[in-house]
């Protein structure tokens, strides 16, 4: 039977040119993080204003609307600030406009009031006041009392307005007045998110009979000449604002980096004003003289890290303290670390883990019986991964009529709900070491997730499970050089901090990125794929020889008894 390999095995896995099992090399410095100098070096002051040239698509929708006659206009954007500093940089300074972070009835549709004198006092509100104008409002207040909402689509449906739209209106006993005579053509800009604009349609499924018209403002801009050009500009005229000294190139490159960390991409920034803002004025106070340089916004940095590591703070005390048991050294049977991220309820932040997989065989059917799901400590997504790696490995041994193992797998010391296909390779090598009993080394570190071909596919929070490593630097946990195997697709996504940067420089953290799990093996067991496999064909084998030699034995038995007895 150990002959009887499958093809796949047998002329793929065992190719010297097969890109599957090339060797992999640790990743540089240079390719674990961001790189802006270049930019930087390039900038010149853009002749359009910044955000146009960061949301193009955005400024011509808008630029459109204010020639249509429709009324509606939404803007899909996380950050009001974005939104309303494009506004005003489109919009005509000549045309009246109004932007309303909080509102109500009152501000919006006016109020009735009885004077001294018994006359019917109306007072406008934002609607009449801005006829001919543009109001733009945050959907918020609308979502927190939608009868606002009702009232200012029946207005935008019937182009007027009507005093019982008013504050106060239900209390007048009086013959309310006449307002249909005085067409309402104010434009109404509604600013939301996507998971606001879904609560809107819960609100009122009917939304769009009012006629709109719809555009993005995304929170992830690509990098670029241009879209660097554009930021630095920003951060010039905010620095103004602010009575700051320009930035320099190294603050820059280290506010741009940051950026950078927000959406985890090396070719992606996040633009959030109010990020950009509070990073600055903060790191100013770190000064006296109204100049802020690198170490100033490294220090902000750090310093909000620091405020909001309690929970992670925990985690390492359990570490130091022996209370969760990690091998982070030698080899073993079966086990291997994996990395996780957590989220917490509430939490500003995530942060990652390392947590340790076992599993361990016995006689089966081939069946990779994962406790974590058994018990209902795990989601849907990681029960999904699970039998993927167990359809995966169980291929190599369709030639087997009965596969005669079965492996227990547990996530040691879990003790709440956990979801995710990460852990996929580390349960593929933690079962093929538990079957093969070939020994897994126990200071490397894995993370990925795989498809029913062995592909390893990228996965989120690939920084955080990084930094947990360089926090086990950190705590004197680990003194000698570890690896760190990750998906190569997520190579992209690496925007590690300094401390990391510094142990991949020094040697101490070697990242090896691979595109198929035949390339962990080498890794990780010291043992290509191919003997792994055939490990496991030979334990089947002496197996499957101990099991006739025993019916024989005990077929022989019963043949004497019956003879003799």
């Amino acid at each position: 039977m150990t002959d009887n390999i499958s093809p796949l095995i047998s002329s793929d896995a065992s190719s010297a040119t097969d890109p599957i099992i090339e060797k992999t090399i640790p990743l540089t410095v240079q390719q674990c993080t961001t790189h802006f100098d270049q930019y930087l070096t390039q900038y010149q002051k853009p002749e359009k204003a910044e955000l146009s040239l960061l949301f193009p698509d955005a400024v011509s929708v808008v630029s459109r609307y204010l020639k249509l006659p429709t009324q509606l206009l939404l803007i899909n954007s996380r950050h009001w600030l974005s939104a309303k500093q494009l506004l005003e940089q489109t919009i005509a300074p000549t045309l009246p406009t109004s932007y309303l972070l909080s509102y109500n009835q009152e501000s919006l549709f006016g109020r009735l009031s009885l004077g001294n004198d018994g006359q019917l006092n109306f007072s406008d509100g934002h609607l009449s006041k801005y006829d001919q104008g543009i109001l733009v409002l945050n959907i918020s207040p609308l979502l927190v009392e939608p009868n606002l909402w009702f009232k200012l689509k029946s207005v935008l449906q019937r182009g007027h307005l009507q005093a019982s739209d008013a504050v106060n209106a239900e209390k007048i006993k009086q013959a309310l007045p006449d307002l249909t005579q005085q067409t309402i053509n104010t434009k109404i800009i509604l600013v939301a998110s996507r998971f606001q604009l879904e609560e809107l349609i819960q609100i009122d499924p009917e939304y769009s009979q009012v006629s709109s018209l719809f555009c993005e403002l995304a929170s992830q801009v690509p990098v670029s000449q241009e879209s660097i050009n554009a930021i630095v500009t920003y951060c010039h005229n905010l620095t103004e604002q602010l009575a700051i000294e320009k930035l320099d190139n190294d603050t820059l490159s280290t506010l741009l980096h940051f950026l950078a960390t927000q959406c985890q991409h090396q070719k992606l920034l996040s633009f959030a004003p109010e990020s950009i803002q509070q990073a600055l004025q903060y790191a100013n106070l770190f000064n006296d003289n109204n100049k802020i340089n690198q170490q100033d916004l490294i220090a902000y940095f750090n310093e909000i890290d620091q405020a909001q590591s309690l929970a992670r703070k925990y985690s390492e005390q359990s570490l130091l303290e022996g209370q969760v048991n990690l091998q982070l050294t030698g080899e073993n049977i079966g086990q291997i670390n994996g990395l996780s991220v957590v989220e917490l309820l509430g939490y500003p932040c995530e942060f990652g883990e390392v947590f340790r997989i076992s599993a361990s065989d016995m006689i089966g059917d081939g069946e990779i019986i994962d406790v974590e799901r058994k018990v209902e400590l795990a989601g849907n997504i990681h029960a999904k991964s699970t039998l993927i790696v167990q359809g995966y490995l169980n291929h190599f041994f369709s030639h087997v009529t009965a596969f005669p193992y079965s492996c227990n797998l547990v996530f040691e010391q879990s003790y709440q709900e956990s979801d995710g296909d990460s852990a996929s390779l580390a349960i593929l090598i933690a079962a093929s070491s538990c079957y093969s009993q070939f020994p897994v080394k126990q200071n490397i570190f894995v993370t990925g997730s795989l498809d029913q071909h062995g592909n390893v596919l990228a996965i989120g929070g690939i920084n955080q499970k990084i930094e947990s490593v360089t926090r086990l630097f950190d705590l004197g946990l680990i003194t000698e050089p570890v690896l760190i195997v990750m998906p190569k697709a997520n190579q992209i996504n690496l925007t590690l901090n300094l401390k990391t940067l510094a142990l991949i420089e020094s040697g101490k953290m070697m990242i090896h990125t691979v595109s198929h799990c035949h390339q962990a093996y080498p890794l990780l067991l010291d043992k290509t794929f191919e003997q792994v496999i055939k490990a496991i064909n030979l334990r089947i084998d002496i197996a499957a020889k101990e099991e006739m030699e025993d019916n024989t034995s005990s077929l022989f038995s019963r043949i004497k008894d019956s003879i003799f007895h």
